[in-house]
């Protein structure tokens, strides 16, 4: 085996697709995005947390999170 040939799958990862890594793909954000503008208020949090590990384009996941952010200080007491 060559030199610079990868030692173990794990070194193959960077070349793997989304969804084989575990990312959300392009159709599952779009239906999530059309999920949580359809939910209860109360629900919006949830589905926020579960969707947000899965999210891997950086601009998204912040935006994701600052509406999290802006729900949960709406949630909390003052």
């Amino acid at each position: 085996m060559p030199a610079d040939d990868p030692a173990s799958p794990a070194c193959l990862a960077h070349e793997a697709d989304d969804p084989y890594m575990g990312f959300a793909t392009r159709e599952e954000i779009v239906q999530f995005m059309a999920d949580l503008d359809a939910a209860p208020g109360n629900r919006r949090a949830d589905l926020l947390r579960m969707m947000l590990p899965r999210i891997r384009d950086d601009v998204l996941h912040a935006e994701l999170s600052a509406r999290l952010a802006a729900i949960t200080d709406l949630e909390s007491p003052t």
